[in-house]
Order: C-alpha cells, then sequence, then structure tokens
C-alpha cells in the first residue's frame, strides 16, 4: 500500500512542475489551481514528516480541508456565468467556514480527524462542480474535452465523491485493524492520482 502513497507524492509533483513550467499561459482560475496543488504537495510532505517522527499531524488536514474548500470555490466562481449560482457558491463555503471554526473549538478539534468539516467540504465542491461540469458539456459550440473547465470539475467531482465516504467514516473505522484501514485509505490515493492526472490535462489545455 505505501507504494501507492509515493506514487500519489510523485505525481503530486510532476503535476505541480507541469503547473509551474506553463504559468505564465495559464488563465487566473489554472493559476489558483496550481497555487492549491503546491499547498497540497507541501502539506503532504509536512504530514509525512511529521508522522515519521511520531507527530501529531492531524492539524495539517484541518487546515487542507479550508483551504482546498476556499480555493476550489474561488476556481468554480471564475467560471460560473450565473451570478445566483456565484452567490449560492460563496454563501455556501461563507457558512462552511463559520462551521470550520466553530467545530475546532467544540465538536472537532486539531487533536481528531475533521471528518465532519471534510464530508461538508467535500459536499459543496461535489455540489457545484457537478452544476459547472453539466454547464460546460451543454456548451455546443465549444470541444469540452478540451476545456480546462471541464478537466478541473472532473478532477473535483471523482476525488470528492469517491472519498467522500472515507473522510465522513474515518473515525468509525478507526475500530478496525490497521491492515483493513490501510486497504481502504489506499482509495484515497489512487482517486488523488486519478485527480491528479486530470489537473495536469487541464494545464495542457490551450484555452
Amino acid at each position: 500500500m505505501s507504494f501507492l502513497f509515493y506514487a500519489s507524492i510523485i505525481v503530486q509533483f510532476c503535476v505541480v512542475c507541469m503547473g509551474g513550467f506553463r504559468y505564465r499561459s495559464l488563465p487566473q482560475p489554472l493559476r489558483f489551481l496550481e497555487y492549491l496543488l503546491i499547498f497540497v504537495f507541501v502539506m503532504t510532505v509536512i504530514e509525512l514528516i511529521l508522522s515519521g517522527y511520531f507527530i501529531n499531524n492531524l492539524w495539517a488536514v484541518h487546515i487542507s480541508t479550508i483551504v482546498e474548500c476556499v480555493v476550489v470555490s474561488i476556481i468554480f466562481s471564475l467560471w460560473i456565468k450565473r451570478s445566483l449560482l456565484r452567490s449560492a457558491l460563496f454563501g455556501s463555503v461563507a457558512g462552511f467556514i463559520i462551521i470550520w471554526i466553530i467545530g475546532k473549538f467544540s465538536f472537532e478539534p486539531f487533536t481528531q480527524f475533521d471528518g465532519w468539516t471534510s464530508t461538508i467540504s467535500k459536499i459543496i465542491q461535489i455540489t457545484f462542480s457537478a452544476i459547472l461540469f453539466v454547464e460546460v458539456v451543454r456548451e455546443s459550440d465549444i470541444d469540452w474535452t478540451k476545456d480546462p473547465r471541464f478537466w478541473v470539475t472532473a478532477g473535483v467531482i471523482i476525488y470528492s465523491a469517491g472519498s467522500l465516504f472515507i473522510f465522513a467514516l474515518f473515525n468509525k473505522m478507526l475500530q478496525i485493524s490497521a491492515e483493513y484501514l490501510m486497504m481502504i485509505w489506499s482509495l484515497n490515493w489512487v482517486l488523488m492520482i486519478i485527480s491528479n492526472l486530470f489537473f495536469a490535462r487541464a494545464f495542457l489545455c490551450k484555452k
């Protein structure tokens, strides 16, 4: 299973390098995606280092959850054309931020896995990425397979939907054996690899 973990890190690094190489030609939404991927890669390395020294790294997961939700929402807001949908997106994120802050001081402190808030974050991302995905596919005047919006939203949907129940039930899964937990968590690494390959394809789009 460790092979998948290191493979996901290598893929993350390669995609970050690809985004950096094409940075000057990237539109603003993809530049924000590059910032997010750099952040995720750095946080993954930090988590790895801390776990190697048996230091609690759950705080990094909490920080990643809110940063990921906010940046993905910024990306979507730059692509969503309808003002009502943008307002709904901003309202959802504002509500999530409030819940996230409250959670750190009550039901979900930094000392435990952020199952509840990460689940809410993923539901928000799934909802608006699906809306944007449908809008892109319906645009008959473009080849949507060459549109970066298609690849980004597809990548977000695949990762968020695929890992939703893993994050939602993670604290419950701590009761099973470490071997089975690792097998289940390996799905998260597979989803990370797939979504990052989709993001890499988005960086290659000329639009």
